[in-house]
């Protein structure tokens, strides 16, 4: 479990879209569609609100505001290798 800002992990977030969108990376889209939802979430919070990182798994986690526990977005394992098969 980690913690950091919204601000913070916005520029991270933003930062995985705008590669996306360049096809430099290429996850599923489902992974897609979870990098451009938590971006559209996190914009719209105050920057300096503590955001919760929860790793289950390796490859599964979610994305909770520390204030409310709303979880902002879930990875789930089967979307994070969907591209593998």
């Amino acid at each position: 479990m980690k913690h950091t800002t919204a601000g913070e992990l916005l520029e991270v977030m933003q930062t995985r879209l705008e590669m996306q969108t360049d096809g430099i990376a290429n996850p599923s889209d489902s992974i897609k569609a979870v990098t451009r939802t938590l971006v559209e979430k996190l914009s719209a919070l105050d920057p300096k609100e503590r955001i919760e990182i929860v790793a289950i798994e390796p490859s599964s986690g979610k994305y909770i505001r520390l204030a409310t526990g709303e979880v902002l977005a879930e990875i789930k394992e089967e979307e994070s290798t969907e591209r593998e098969h």
